[in-house]
């Protein structure tokens, strides 16, 4: 507590003299001023500061929370994506799997050349009765269905490779996302902090400011309290500019007029100097 704060709780303002008084006016005064620096200090640059700090974070904050909701939504379609390709590619190997048993061990290039032989049997009519025409019109069209077969199969492969590579391509954006999603957390988590931290910095000082707003205010009081004093004294020093007999102190005087104040009040006898301290000035 200041100095000034010391000397008035300690010290009975009527038992000060003036020039006693009148140091601690001035210690009061010079404790306004530094408090009231103190309190402009913490509103227009600490807590003006801070605010900006907030105001900064807060918008950090605001952008880290729709990025992260866009990673997550990202994340969200690409494992959907990846679900349908997966399913595609579960479905086309059934279909490959069902397609490989059903044909033989017959390359295309035996087939190709099955084909073309069977198909110069029926062209050049190299078949003795109808019944073994018929015979290779049929074998003519199970070699070409298996060849339409191997055909079907060499396209789903081709799919299948396109699919698995989609697949891939999913699975690392997804591996990215997450790590990004990761990261945008951590991000996050360090922005709510630091919110924290700023807006108890920011509690503390409207704390702080409150306690300097008390004691400037108490010490406010004091000082009207000193000069409501001081004024009695200079009131008293130009009514009595001394005293027949002796010099006695302003606050001495202030005490005799009060104590013949009572008297009055009770009845008791006053004496003359009394009785002229007290009416000299009108009271």
């Amino acid at each position: 507590m200041h100095s000034a704060d010391q000397n008035f709780a300690e010290k009975d303002v009527v038992s000060l003299n003036w020039n006693e008084l009148l140091n601690l006016k001035r210690s009061l005064s010079s404790y306004l001023k530094e408090t009231t620096n103190k309190i402009i200090e913490i509103e227009r640059s600490k807590i003006q500061l801070l605010n900006g700090k907030i105001h900064t974070n807060s918008e950090e904050l605001k952008l880290l929370l729709n990025k992260s909701k866009e990673v997550r939504s990202s994340i969200k379609s690409k494992n959907s994506e990846f679900l349908v390709t997966s399913q595609k590619i579960s479905q086309s190997k059934d279909f490959l799997s069902t397609m490989e048993s059903r044909i033989s061990n017959e390359s295309e290039e035996e087939l190709i050349s099955s084909i073309k032989n069977l198909t110069d049997k029926i062209d050049k009519k190299h078949y003795g009765t109808e019944s073994e025409k018929n015979r290779i019109a049929q074998e003519l069209k199970d070699k070409s269905m298996k060849m339409e077969a191997i055909k079907a199969i060499k396209a789903i492969k081709e799919g299948l490779d396109q699919l698995n590579q989609q697949a891939d391509n999913f699975k690392e954006n997804i591996r990215i996302l997450n790590l990004d999603n990761v990261d945008l957390d951590n991000r996050l988590n360090n922005c709510k902090l630091s919110a924290d931290v700023l807006h108890n910095e920011r509690r503390k000082l409207w704390s702080e400011r409150s306690m300097l707003l008390d004691k400037y205010n108490a010490a406010l009081e004091k000082l009207e309290v000193i000069n409501l004093q001081m004024d009695k004294i200079a009131k008293v020093r130009r009514q009595h500019p001394h005293l027949p007999g002796q010099r006695i102190s302003d606050s001495e005087i202030l005490k005799v007029k009060e104590e013949a104040k009572r008297k009055l009040d009770s009845g008791s006898k006053l004496s003359f100097e009394e009785l002229k301290l007290l009416y000299s000035d009108g009271d």
